[in-house]
């Protein structure tokens, strides 16, 4: 069986202590090649050093998430001068930065 992952899950089945090494329904050989498969399907997605400084993949989904959340995308801009942000302000260029603007006339061909 080739893997399905990461398209699907794989469905492994387990030997139990009563099959033989060479039983149809369980065979040894093939245990192994399934597990080979689906471990080498999970290294090709993760990739090397998948955990970075973490200690688990999961450890640093969440903290680059914790990043995003946290971090203004517009801290990088040298262009953009935001004043006192109300709710519904838009970003609007007045000929020379991005200025922070309430959202009024969007359309139409408004001042927007």
């Amino acid at each position: 069986m080739t893997t399905q992952y990461p398209a699907a899950l794989d469905v492994l089945i387990n030997p139990t202590s009563s099959d033989a090494l060479s039983s149809v329904t369980v065979p040894h050989h093939q245990q192994h090649a399934n597990a080979n498969d689906a471990i080498e399907a999970m290294q090709t997605v993760l990739g090397l050093s998948p955990a970075g400084s973490h200690l688990t993949v999961k450890d640093r989904i969440i903290a680059a998430e914790t990043t995003i959340t946290t971090q203004s995308v517009l801290n990088g801009l040298t262009d953009v001068t935001i004043t006192t942000v109300n709710p519904g302000n838009v970003l609007r260029y007045n000929g020379s930065v991005w200025v922070n603007h309430p959202e009024e006339n969007l359309t139409d061909g408004g001042n927007f």
